[in-house]
């Protein structure tokens, strides 16, 4: 049986090509994952500024980690769905911010009340996979009763992380605080 050495060239090159851009996607998704990257949106300046922000657990902390705003947001348990994730939001988010004035405070706030809910929803169908992948659920030990409960259904998948833990680094929202 003879190779065809055009076809052996041609799937080289593919897998050169392929690998590439697996590499150079991997290298972009993370360089706009940066909290410096998303704080350069017009939006975004109004987040890093806002006191509940830098008070959160997340962002000022005794151990000295911050994650970035990607490590919350963009699942990177699968390069396909970071991928997707990262280019629709992206694209969303620049949408965005062409079309609106998001320099004023108000405007940013209205968006933000309307993007809050789409977010829990996202993280909840996604299993908070991006709260996951920092902690250990089996090795949270709450102190109170009703925290102890609420993570044996988190172990069991009665709940996820989103479920209580909302608002946990951005402020609420005006239109959540009514809620709650």
């Amino acid at each position: 049986m003879r190779i065809n050495r055009g076809l052996l060239f041609a799937g080289l090159i593919g897998l050169v090509v392929g690998a590439g851009a697996i590499i150079v996607s991997v290298s972009f998704n993370h360089y706009t994952s940066t909290t410096e990257f998303c704080t350069s949106c017009h939006s975004m300046t109004f987040m890093s500024a806002d006191p509940h922000f830098q008070k959160s657990a997340h962002w000022s902390n005794s151990k000295g980690v911050r994650p970035s705003c990607g490590d919350c947001h963009i699942p990177t348990t699968n390069w396909f769905i970071e991928t997707y994730t990262h280019a629709s939001s992206g694209i969303r988010d620049i949408i965005a911010e062409l079309t609106h004035n998001y320099a004023d405070a108000k405007t940013w706030e209205v968006r933000r009340a309307e993007l809050a809910p789409e977010v829990v929803v996202k993280m909840r169908g996604q299993n908070s996979v991006t709260c996951r992948s920092c902690h250990d659920a089996s090795a949270i030990k709450p102190a109170s009763e009703n925290g102890r409960v609420s993570h044996a259904l988190l172990q069991k998948g009665g709940v996820t992380c989103i479920d209580c833990h909302t608002n946990i680094v951005h402020a609420p929202t005006s239109e959540t605080a009514t809620k709650n």
